[in-house]
């Protein structure tokens, strides 16, 4: 059956319009497999979905499973998830929700229907690229010193930090639609999934993170 990528900023937005979404589809409550996560969903957490995914509907003729990933997803367990989404069974319905497309590989996007619950969506113009290209060029393989200089720019406050690792998810995100195996642009994906994680969600400091991200790579 299909499956369904919901984008929320606000998660108690995205839980709400996924029960509607349930009730309208007839699927009762006692077949709805909620999956919930206190940190980042790794490849562990795929196995046990993918067992309850093999399990018969209690009540209706078709479940669904549910996957709130707003505590991030690491990249090998998107990896792994893409099986399932590749042959999902006929009677299920899988469902994740998350607060920003910027955190999903492309794969898993494509396999998806996008639902998109917030009216403001990232893009990139011209501009943007050519900026966003020459910084991912030297957080990847620049001196030192000029990684530092990069963080000091862009951390000019939460809100303008945010933005950029979201413009700069996107554009990597780009990258990997032509070169999915390239490990560089993986591997950056996942550590700029976790900075934007810090920065959104907690009082740590912009410059230092964004610091210790580029200094990482």
């Amino acid at each position: 059956m299909q499956s369904f990528l919901i984008i929320a900023k606000d998660k108690n937005k995205a839980s709400t319009h996924i029960s509607n979404f349930l009730k309208e589809e007839g699927i009762n409550p006692f077949d709805v497999n909620l999956q919930t996560f206190e940190k980042a969903m790794g490849i562990p957490d795929v196995r046990n979905i993918q067992k309850s995914i093999l399990l018969k509907p209690f009540r209706g003729k078709t479940k669904a499973v549910v996957i709130e990933a707003y505590e991030n997803i690491t990249i090998e367990a998107q990896n792994a998830l893409l099986k399932v989404l590749e042959e999902p069974p006929a009677n299920t319905l899988i469902i994740i929700s998350t607060s920003s497309k910027e955190l999903i590989l492309p794969t898993i996007i494509s396999r998806c229907k996008i639902i998109e619950l917030e009216e403001k969506e990232v893009s990139l113009g011209n501009e943007d690229i050519s900026s966003l290209n020459d910084f991912l060029n030297i957080i990847l393989s620049g001196k030192a010193g000029d990684k530092l200089k990069i963080a000091e720019v862009i951390a000019k406050n939460k809100e303008s930090t945010v933005l950029w690792l979201e413009k700069m998810a996107v554009f990597v995100r780009s990258k990997l639609t032509d070169n999915s195996n390239d490990l560089k642009y993986l591997n950056f994906l996942k550590k700029l999934q976790k900075t934007y994680k810090a920065i959104k969600s907690t009082n740590v400091s912009q410059r230092t993170a964004l610091e210790n991200l580029f200094l990482s790579l």
